[in-house]
C-alpha cells in the first residue's frame, strides 16, 4: 500500500534542520530516519501548486502535461478566476491511471487537478467557487464519488472546501482521508494538505505561525499513517511537497508599466478592456503573453519594456527568459517572456497596486533554480534503505519512483526511477 501526503509549501529544511527551528515533528523525523529522502527537489516552471502536483503524478513538465499555472490565463476575466481544476485537461498519463489499470483501488482527497479523475475510485477533489458560503459543500458532493461525503460526514462532521481555513480545514481533510483508508481499503492514496502554504503566505517560512502549523500537520501525517496501517499492517509512506517558499518584503506591480505603454487598456471599472501583451503574475514570477503571437513589433516593444524595468534594481527583476528559454525549461509554450523576481520580491498584476516595500510575507512561483524554492521528498516503508540520502533530485523522477513502489508499469515519464523501491 502506498500513501502519498503532500504538505503544500514545505521546504526540506523544515525537516532536515528541524532542531535549528525548534520543531516538534516526531512523525516527519522518524520518516527521515527510517527511509530515503532528497536534500531538495528541483521543481517546475512556475513553482506553484497545480503544475507541481501534476508533474508529481505524471513525471513530465507542464509543457507536456498542460497544467501551466494555478489560475487559467484569462486577461478579460471571462472565466471568473477559474483554476486548473479539471483532470480532463491533463495531457499525460497519471499514477492514478496506472494503479487503476493494474487493478488497484485508488483514493484521493483534495489533490489539485482532480475533478473528474477517472482512475480514482474514491474521490474528493480540490474545488471551490464560494468556499465561505453554504453551497460549496453541495457542489463538492456532486463532483465527488457518489455518496462518499455523506457517508463520512456522519462520522467526522462537515467537509471543508476552503483552503484558507488553515489547520481546521486540513484537520477535516485528514479525517475524510483516514476514513477512506480504513473503510475502502485503497491501495494507493493521495492527500493534499494546504495549511502551511496559506500561513507562509501571511508571515513567511519559519515564522512562529508556520512552525506551529507544521507541528499540527505532523500529527495529521501520523493519523493518516495509522489509518493505513490499521488495514494493511505494512505501508509505504511518502511525504512530499510541491515547492519551497521565500520570505518577501518588496513587490513589483508589473501591470502598471504595461498600462503606461498602451499594451493593456482598462475600462471605467478598472478592469482590462483590451490588451496586446499581458503580464500574468504567479507570485515570484510572471508569464508575459501576446494577444497576437505573430506580432513581432509588439514582441519587440515588450522586450524593450522588460529590459528597461530590469535595469532599475528597485524593481527587483532577477532574470528575463524569452520564449525559447521558457520552452527549454518546460514552461507554457504560449508564453512570450518570463519575468523571474529576486526572492524577496513578489510580483503583482493589478490596476492599483504600487511597486516598493510591502508587509513581510512569503511567496513562491519563482524559477526552480532558487535554493529557497526546493521542494521535499521523504519516503519510508518495507525494503527502503534507512537514512538513504538521494541528494538533489528532479521532480519528474518522483512519478516513476512511486510507480516502482506500487509495482505498476509507468513508462511515460521523462526520467528513470530513483533507487528507492525495487521494481515489484
Amino acid at each position: 500500500m502506498l500513501l502519498v501526503v503532500s504538505l503544500d509549501g514545505m521546504r526540506p529544511d523544515y525537516v532536515l534542520k528541524a532542531d535549528e527551528h525548534g520543531l516538534k515533528i516526531p512523525h516527519l523525523r522518524r520518516l527521515l530516519a527510517e527511509g530515503a529522502h532528497a536534500s531538495g527537489v528541483r521543481g517546475v516552471l512556475p513553482t506553484v501548486t497545480y503544475p507541481s502536483h501534476t508533474t508529481i503524478l505524471t513525471g513530465v513538465w507542464p509543457a507536456k502535461h498542460g497544467i501551466y499555472s494555478n489560475v487559467v490565463t484569462d486577461p478579460l476575466g471571462k472565466n471568473l478566476d477559474g483554476w486548473y481544476w479539471y483532470a480532463e485537461v491533463i495531457r499525460a498519463p497519471t499514477l492514478w491511471d496506472a494503479a487503476s489499470s493494474a487493478g488497484m483501488k485508488v483514493g484521493s482527497v483534495s489533490w489539485p487537478v482532480s475533478v473528474g479523475a477517472k482512475g480514482v475510485a474514491y474521490l474528493i477533489p480540490e474545488y471551490w467557487r464560494a468556499p465561505k458560503g453554504p453551497d460549496d459543500i453541495k457542489l463538492m458532493r456532486a463532483i465527488s464519488t457518489p455518496g462518499l461525503i455523506d457517508e463520512i460526514q456522519k462520522q467526522v462532521g462537515l467537509y471543508v472546501t476552503d483552503l484558507d481555513a488553515g489547520i481546521e480545514g486540513d484537520r477535516q481533510r485528514t479525517k475524510y482521508a483516514a476514513a477512506i483508508l480504513r473503510e475502502k481499503k485503497v491501495q494507493f492514496m493521495t492527500v493534499h494538505l494546504a495549511a502551511l502554504d496559506h500561513i507562509e503566505h501571511g508571515g513567511g517560512p519559519f515564522s512562529p505561525e508556520a512552525n506551529a502549523a507544521l507541528e499540527q500537520l505532523d500529527q495529521q501525517v501520523g493519523q493518516l499513517e495509522e489509518a493505513a496501517k490499521s488495514v494493511f499492517g505494512k505501508v509505504t509512506l511518502c511525504v512530499l511537497s510541491d515547492h519551497g517558499f521565500a520570505r518577501t518584503d518588496h513587490k513589483l506591480n508589473l501591470l502598471k508599466p504595461f498600462l503606461e505603454t498602451g499594451l493593456v487598456t482598462l475600462n471605467s471599472a478598472n478592469k482590462i478592456a483590451d490588451w496586446k501583451a499581458y503580464p500574468k503574475a504567479d507570485g515570484g514570477s510572471a508569464e508575459i503573453y501576446l494577444k497576437d503571437a505573430h506580432d513581432d513589433a509588439i514582441r519587440q516593444k515588450v522586450r524593450e519594456l522588460l529590459q528597461r524595468l530590469a535595469a532599475d534594481s528597485g524593481n527587483g527583476i532577477n532574470q528575463i527568459l524569452d520564449a525559447k528559454e521558457v520552452a527549454a525549461s518546460g514552461g507554457d509554450p504560449e508564453a512570450a517572456f518570463w519575468v523571474d523576481m529576486k526572492v524577496n520580491f513578489s510580483v503583482e498584476s493589478n490596476a492599483t497596486g504600487q511597486t516598493g516595500p510591502k508587509k513581510v510575507g512569503g511567496t513562491h512561483g519563482y524559477l526552480p533554480s532558487h535554493p529557497e524554492l526546493q521542494a521535499s521528498f521523504f519516503i519510508a516503508g518495507p525494503g527502503i534503505e534507512h537514512g538513504l540520502d538521494l541528494g538533489s533530485i528532479d521532480m519528474r523522477s518522483i512519478a516513476p519512483t512511486l510507480a516502482n513502489c506500487l509495482g505498476v508499469t509507468f513508462a511515460s515519464g521523462d526520467l528513470k526511477a530513483l533507487p528507492v523501491c525495487a521494481s515489484k
